[in-house]
């Protein structure tokens, strides 16, 4: 009799312990996906972190009119023009975003250890277009990438984001009498690009002080029009990049609230067409990395100064530094993997390498 309460204690012992570690297996998501917002055509993605073991990722995609969900690797084939990379792993991106997804609901599937877990449900969504009900619109916005549209959401002003209409009613006061509310308060707000300042407006869009460029035209109350001779690739509003499908010759920020800061980045020529100007030297820094100038003798140097238009190439000391990518001018990192990379120098230039 006790050589079977021993061995019944026994395996009952075994089948706590396995149970325990089948449980430590199971994935619990660590970090949720966000809602993501994309321009017309443009590129957006979606991530989840995963402590434990995983064997399976799906994304699904849910149709807010229909309820119809999709998985990630069947969106191409609802939406003919959209390309879906990594559909299965912990982070999926989608490019030429049609406007017809605008409001859809986004989820992951994760399956691991026996255990299904799904993760929180976001929302993608589309500058330019009316967020659903129960989606805020997002902070900082650009102009749609087409030239004969180019109008976009913007921040929320101070009335609108109140939920008070914009007209003259607005400022009635409550008990509904006629008598006109008091006049806000008027504050300077100051549009600057690389810490020169370009102009200044109040509250409310008048020009203050400065003579708008060429390239910034002040449009509507509290909005203004960046162009640009050179297709612009990507441009940063207050810290936030965007970057259309295609390069864009002019945006637009609209609805101004408060100090903007702008940052652009101007489609760089092709070393076949470049044309070199050696009266125009430009200086070069490398940090973690060296750069090569064949046509000047310039070779493999951290340091140089090389004639405008010169096409260099650039090569990172280390394939660990090269996996983080390339900042150039202090922007957003670029190349990433790459051990090396053909660069057009415009201007003076400062790249540094996995940092």
């Amino acid at each position: 009799m006790k050589k079977i309460i021993s061995l019944v204690l026994a395996l009952c012992l075994v089948f706590a312990l396995a149970s325990e570690a089948f449980a430590a297996g199971k994935p619990t998501i660590t970090k949720q996906p966000e809602t993501s917002t994309t321009s017309k055509k443009g590129a957006v993605s979606f991530s989840i972190s995963v402590k434990g073991t995983v064997d399976s990722y799906t994304w699904y995609f849910i149709n807010p009119e229909t309820g119809e969900k999709v998985s990630g690797k069947k969106l191409s084939s609802v939406f003919k023009d959209i390309k879906v990379n990594s559909p299965n792993s912990k982070k999926i991106s989608l490019t030429h975003v049609p406007d017809a997804m605008h409001g859809w609901s986004v989820y992951c599937h994760v399956n691991g250890n026996g255990y299904k877990v799904d993760s929180d449900t976001v929302m993608l969504l589309v500058y330019g277009l009316e967020p659903p009900a129960g989606a805020s619109a997002p902070a900082a916005a650009p102009a749609d990438t087409t030239p004969a549209e180019n109008t976009a959401p913007a921040p929320e002003t101070a009335d609108t984001a109140n939920g008070k209409p914009t007209d003259d009613n607005s400022r009635k006061p409550d008990d509904g009498s006629d008598e006109a509310m008091p006049e806000l308060e008027l504050k300077t707000i100051t549009v600057s690009a690389s810490s020169k300042v370009l102009l200044k407006l109040d509250s409310v869009g008048n020009v203050v002080e400065g003579d708008p460029v060429s390239k910034l035209t002040f449009d509507n109350t509290g909005s203004f029009l960046v162009r640009s001779e050179n297709p612009i690739k990507s441009w940063t509003v207050n810290g936030i990049r965007f970057e259309p499908a295609s390069p864009v010759n002019e945006f637009k920020v609209m609805n101004i609230t408060e100090d903007v800061a702008l940052d652009f980045k101007i489609v760089r020529q092709t070393a076949a067409s470049a044309e070199v100007d050696a009266s125009h030297m430009c200086k070069v820094s490398c940090t973690g990395c060296t750069f090569t100038y064949h046509s000047g003798g310039l070779r493999s140097v951290t340091e140089g100064e090389v004639p405008a238009g010169a096409p260099i190439k650039v090569i990172a000391d280390s394939s660990a530094l090269a996996a983080n990518g390339y900042s150039i001018n202090g922007g957003e990192k670029e190349y990433a993997g790459k051990a090396s990379f053909q660069l057009t120098v415009t201007e003076d230039t400062t790249i540094v390498v996995g940092k």
